[in-house]
């Protein structure tokens, strides 16, 4: 990989959001919905996308003179390319809603020539490979990293690019996001399903917007490529997605399966931390360690959930707002196990000295 290009860029994207902030006012209203599907299959059957309901197809030419620029960005083999003359336009469209375990986002690409596309997947040259979306988002407006999504969309194929240091404040959605693209009736469906774990301190809780944009490429037809908002990595020309808040109830339910998430993921790490170094062997080990700081930490963690019972599910609004606190910390264990790590190593480096 050239490290070079890459970073040229992601100094673009930061160009662009400095200079382009709030240039795109396309907004769309994400509501929360109950029992939502999940698949292209389940989502291509439902009532709103068949009668067009929350439809969001307002994407317009990608432009022509900048599309010349992806040669720049060393992440993607893209074919942008000149629209044929007389090429039938694609339509693009989306849709979305939350509900209490992520966000979930369906998207139909029109493709009349789609037998052919898919006849000609057999070939390793061809463009019908590079049929594609890319994905972009951010959960806020300002001060927050972004996200991308490279979808090839005949293939059934997804990347994810993480725009962020893994930390405790950045997880990567290759953690745990879903996406499933699958051949329709003349269109290509693709379904895309963010937890909320993997963005759980940027939640839109009471309600809010975050950017979002897609880049839809149609080499094959050479119908060129169109975006909702902004050009790649572009992020203050990206639409805006405003997220109906939630009301009480469904507040609470996304924080107790936040909070079953947390548990379940702090045992498991904690389980691993026990077993993956012999604390009490002198020459591999570090007992003292073990015994004085991480034993403790653990033990103080285990009380806290125990504390919350058996069934997360049934944690009322006060138990619930008295588990939040430690919301984070469970979640980023791992980080933690480190934190207690150095601080230990080099207090004794300190003391000997």
């Amino acid at each position: 990989m050239n490290y070079g290009k890459v970073f040229a860029s992601c100094i673009v994207g930061v160009v662009a959001f400095s200079q382009a902030v709030f240039a795109n006012e396309k907004r769309y209203q994400c509501e929360y919905r109950e029992g939502l599907p999940f698949g292209v299959s389940a989502w291509s059957q439902t009532a709103w996308v068949k009668n067009g309901v929350g439809k969001e197809s307002r994407f317009y030419p990608y432009p022509k003179e900048t599309a010349v620029d992806l040669s720049n960005d060393a992440l993607l083999e893209r074919a942008a390319g000149e629209v044929a003359a007389g090429s039938t336009p694609r339509e693009t469209a989306f849709w979305q809603a939350y509900d209490d375990k992520g966000w979930y986002i369906y998207i139909e690409s029109k493709e009349p020539e789609l037998k052919r596309l898919l006849n000609q997947l057999e070939d390793p040259r061809s463009p019908a490979r590079l049929e594609s979306l890319e994905v972009f988002f951010a959960p806020g407006v300002t001060d927050v990293p972004y996200y991308q999504m490279y979808i090839r969309t005949a293939m059934n194929e997804s990347q994810f690019f993480d725009w962020g240091s893994p930390s405790p404040e950045y997880r990567s959605l290759k953690e745990g996001a879903k996406v499933e693209s699958l051949p329709l009736e003349e269109k290509i469906g693709t379904f895309i399903f963010i937890p909320w774990y993997l963005v759980y301190d940027h939640l839109p809780l009471t309600g809010g917007a975050w950017r979002f944009t897609i880049v839809r490429w149609m080499p094959f037809a050479k119908a060129g490529g169109v975006t909702w908002g902004g050009r790649v990595h572009e992020t203050g020309a990206f639409g805006m997605i405003d997220f109906q808040p939630p009301t009480k109830e469904q507040q609470l339910a996304i924080q107790r399966r936040l909070l079953q998430k947390a548990w379940y993921k702090f045992r498991a790490t904690a389980n691993l931390v026990r077993d993956y170094v012999t604390w009490d062997d002198d020459k591999v080990g570090d007992p003292e360690f073990y015994k004085t700081v991480l034993e403790p930490e653990i033990a103080r963690l285990e009380s806290v959930g125990k504390e919350w019972g058996e069934d997360l599910d049934q944690l009322t609004e006060e138990q619930v707002a008295k588990a939040l606190p430690h919301l984070k910390e469970m979640m980023e264990f791992s980080y933690r196990v480190s934190e207690l790590r150095t601080r230990y190593l080099q207090n004794k480096i300190f003391a000997a000295e």
